[in-house]
């Protein structure tokens, strides 16, 4: 039998038990042999598509376990102001984008109030100077908060009733929206945008994602914050594109998730805020403004009753938690139902996880839940000077415990939050081994099951991908590198250049 693909001389990387192969061939879409040294000869025929990896790493596709594939699609086209340092460099932007204006709005994003001079959102009028005529609407960085113009104001017809709308000392909107107002406001924005404007801009961002050998994501879609439209359209049509799709509904409407078939539900079912935002709930004051501790989004009576009928319809459940009060409610959940009902198996999920104690590691490990953590947010957030000890003070050193979590057994599904971060595994693989606290840093073996073996057990695809195996999908990455070899602190410098989805070669840069 001649192999469709053959990759020889690779250190390819089970990611079962350690194991390593120099050979594998791939017929169809699945993986039909693998071996050492020279066996892989009476495999090649003259169609045998022979990659020769000369020593570098093989893996499996990387899984992205916590991805928006919507947002990151319609964040692709729309402003980044991550860059501008003052709120006028802003406004020159948005005036920029107001000559060049493809649409009927203007949408900026990834803002953080820090990283202005100004240490602080623009409000309506300041950037009415720059654009009063279309309406402007940017976003912070984690979707948290939204700055509107006064025309935008009118136009999207906020509820100035709702929580969150900030006022000056005239008791007249700032243009500064949070908390309910603020998901009201993406709702009532995102629901009118057209299905194939959603088509168009997700398969936009398929190239870049398969330049990183992301050949699976997990799909958090709709909700609170975002749109239902987002999640039907991915339950509708994400098999239209090139890689996998496993849908996360971010809903409490159980009866919606049977009806459609579906065997898990939520993502980012928020239990508390962000850190940025200061609506994580801790169990302690933030160090940067005393007497705030963030707030939970339900009652613990609400989280019990909502956790038990997902155990009850053996659904797999993904909860929202960063701060450490919010994640001792949503354990108490569980706790709770595995008592009523004595059902496991099921894989739920924490997801984020920023600030669990080892009490809480040790009960999700009793308990049997996972962790569905985001590495990068160390690069972005972690350390010293940074916005972990801005808001935490010395709690930093607390934040994401990857060893800790590892060694009490715990399974780590990593993923990027995209766009919260970049959709690159190998950036979250080097924050995992080059965490800012030592004592939390893990092993690259350990990092990389968090991308590939550990993403697939998160949502019962261990059978089928994650690990490099005769009969598995041939899912497949090759880096430009042994990553074993290169200095930890340069792991972010290594590249996929080969990406094979289901035995098709989607990326190929291998010289």
């Amino acid at each position: 039998m001649h192999a469709d693909i053959l990759i020889k001389n690779g250190n390819c990387v089970t990611m079962e038990d350690k194991k390593t192969k120099d050979w594998i061939a791939i017929e169809k879409s699945r993986i039909v042999a693998m071996g050492n040294g020279a066996e892989y000869e009476p495999f090649i025929g003259n169609h045998t598509i022979v990659f020769d990896a000369k020593g570098k790493t093989v893996l499996p596709g990387f899984i992205d376990s916590h991805f928006h594939v919507v947002q990151t699609a319609l964040n692709s086209v729309s402003l980044d102001l991550s860059e501008a340092r003052t709120h006028q460099e802003l406004g020159e932007r948005i005036r920029e984008a107001y000559k060049n204006l493809n649409g009927n709005y203007i949408r900026g994003i990834r803002i953080v109030a820090e990283q202005f001079r100004e240490k602080k959102f623009p409000e309506r009028t300041l950037l009415d100077k720059y654009c009063n005529d279309v309406p402007v609407w940017l976003n912070s960085l984690e979707y948290q908060v939204s700055m509107l113009n006064t025309y935008a104001m009118l136009y999207f017809k906020i509820p100035f009733t709702a929580e969150g709308v900030e006022m000056d000392e005239k008791q007249m909107p700032t243009g500064i929206f949070s908390k309910k107002a603020n998901a009201i406001l993406r709702s009532n924005i995102l629901k009118n945008i057209s299905d194939n404007d959603r088509r168009e801009a997700i398969s936009g961002i398929m190239a870049n994602l398969l330049n990183h050998g992301i050949t699976t994501v997990n799909a958090m879609e709709g909700g609170t914050m975002y749109s239902d439209k987002d999640a039907n359209f991915i339950f509708e049509h994400g098999k239209d594109f090139p890689i996998d799709m496993e849908l996360f509904y971010q809903t409490m409407d159980i009866e919606k998730i049977k009806a459609m078939g579906l065997k898990r539900v939520g993502g980012c079912l928020y239990i508390d805020g962000t850190m940025g935002a200061r609506t994580a709930a801790l169990s302690f004051e933030y160090a940067d403004c005393p007497g705030t501790m963030g707030s939970l989004c339900l009652t613990q009576q609400e989280i019990n009753d909502f956790v038990l009928k997902c155990y009850e319809n053996n659904l797999q459940l993904a909860l929202y938690t960063i701060g450490d009060r919010a994640i001792q409610v949503a354990l108490n959940a569980h706790e709770n139902a595995l008592y009523q009902t004595g059902i496991t198996g099921l894989r739920h999920r924490l997801e984020h996880v920023e600030l669990a104690t080892e009490a809480q590691i040790e009960k999700a490990n009793e308990l049997g839940i996972l962790f569905s953590m985001q590495p990068t947010y160390e690069l972005y957030w972690g350390g010293p000077g940074k916005m972990y000890e801005q808001r935490l003070g010395e709690n930093y050193i607390r934040t994401n415990p990857f060893d800790k979590i590892i060694q009490n057994g715990v399974v780590i599904c990593g993923g990027s939050d995209s766009d919260i971060t970049e959709p690159r595994p190998l950036l979250g693989i080097h924050a995992a081994v080059n965490h800012p606290v030592e004592s939390h840093r893990v092993s690259i073996y350990e990092a990389l099951k968090m991308f590939t073996c550990n993403g697939a057990y998160g949502i019962f695809q261990e059978n089928d991908r994650g690990t490099l195996g005769v009969g598995k999908l041939a899912d497949i990455v090759i880096l430009d590198d042994d990553i074993f070899s290169v200095p930890t602190d340069q792991i972010d410098k290594i590249k996929v250049c080969v990406t094979i989805k289901s035995g098709e070669i989607l990326f190929n840069n291998l010289g």
